[in-house]
């Protein structure tokens, strides 16, 4: 009877092991799937800026299997087949071309998303590249817990355009074209708003423009006068009488060829949290070693606003802090005024984009230290610190 006791407990402890083990949760496992590409398209392809909206790839794949009832998230992984075959550096779409369901897994890539994805490629070249694409299943939320698995990867030869923003160099005769001062248009696509401050030396100057590859091997020369330009090596050359700072501007449009070189005698703060009273009137700040990185310390009212002025005046710079003399004979340059990205400025021509001094407005003053940075075209920042001494 004991025997019989023990061997029933025995199989009891049996069975109940058994089903513990079974209850395990499932565990996934790579199965793999397959990517396809189903483009009309036959590389090599050059994508062009007019072409944007057109459909250049299609892709579509399998359902992934990772051993286990699922529904993972796909996205699209692209790379540089030559220089970087791993993935490594690769850059990853999750736009609104891939789509998703029961039955349907595909991706559609328009000119303009796959230049993009381009474009963010350490890598990236003007010229004929292999890229590789592959598409990532993601089973899971957490990024470090999650199972992941890859297709296959397609490779297609295709032709980008850089999206950088054009780049002008306004440099000395018999100089180095790459190494002048840089102007930057507000876009790539734009030819009539080129930019930059510059410290100029006194000489002749040209404009040259690089090639759609950023080389200045064979560049585009424009000269001119008068505020029009000439396109060719023969243009005229523009002359810089003064040494000093400068706000450059060139347009390209073909119909409408302009520059124009004003000189800078300083950038100054103006407005509200400077003075109530004549709050026109800015306070100039210096520049050392002409970087184009100005400087200031002074006193502003909590609570009030403020703005950058580059001005030409007649006169001389007085007063601590330095103030424009009245009736100095001002000419305004540029106004400076906040975007919607923290401490990036832009160029205004009338109101907008006023920086508030911290603080309630109840009259107080405090002492701070500004800096505005000009030295890189289109990237104009500006810092305000508080000055405890």
């Amino acid at each position: 009877m004991k025997n019989i006791l023990k061997r029933s407990l025995f199989a009891f402890l049996l069975i109940t092991i058994g089903s513990c083990t079974n209850d395990k949760d499932p565990i996934p496992s790579a199965k793999g799937f397959a990517l396809r590409n189903i483009s009309a398209v036959t590389p090599p392809a050059i994508l062009l800026t007019q072409n944007d909206a057109n459909v250049f790839a299609q892709f579509d794949w399998d359902k992934c299997n990772n051993g286990v009832a699922s529904v993972p998230t796909y996205t699209i992984e692209i790379s540089d087949h030559d220089a970087d075959p791993t993935f490594k550096n690769s850059v990853e779409y999750s736009g609104t071309g891939i789509a998703v369901s029961t039955d349907v897994r595909n991706c559609s890539f328009k000119v303009a998303e796959f230049n993009s994805l381009l474009n963010k490629l350490p890598s990236f070249k003007c010229g004929v590249m292999n890229i590789d694409v592959r598409v990532k299943s993601t089973l899971g939320i957490n990024s470090e817990n999650a199972f992941v698995q890859y297709s296959n990867p397609i490779t297609l030869s295709v032709t980008g355009y850089s999206t950088a923003l054009p780049i002008l160099t306004f440099v000395k005769e018999a100089e180095t074209p790459s190494g002048g001062p840089k102007l930057l248009a507000k876009s790539f696509t734009s030819k009539i708003d080129y930019e930059g401050y510059m410290y100029l030396e006194a000489g002749t100057y040209k404009f040259y423009k690089p090639d759609p590859c950023g080389s200045f091997e064979a560049p585009t020369v424009y000269g001119g006068g008068a505020g029009v330009l000439t396109e060719g090596n023969s243009a005229a050359s523009i002359t810089v009488a003064t040494s000093g700072h400068y706000l450059v501007k060139a347009n390209l449009t073909p119909s409408a060829l302009s520059y124009s070189v004003k000189y800078i005698k300083a950038f100054g703060v103006f407005g509200t949290a400077k003075s109530v009273v004549g709050s026109a009137n800015m306070v100039p700040m210096t520049d050392e070693n002409n970087t184009n990185k100005w400087k200031l310390t002074i006193d502003l009212i909590k609570g009030k606003k403020f703005r950058f002025k580059s001005n030409d005046w007649t006169g001389a710079l007085t007063g601590n802090p330095l103030s424009v003399p009245p009736g100095a004979g001002t000419t305004v340059i540029s106004i400076l005024g906040s975007t919607s990205t923290p401490y990036i400025l832009t160029e205004y021509s009338g109101t907008g984009g006023d920086i508030t001094v911290p603080g309630t407005d109840d009259g107080v003053r405090q002492k701070y230290d500004i800096t505005l940075d000009v030295s890189n075209p289109r990237n104009y920042i500006y810092t305000l610190t508080l000055n405890p001494n």
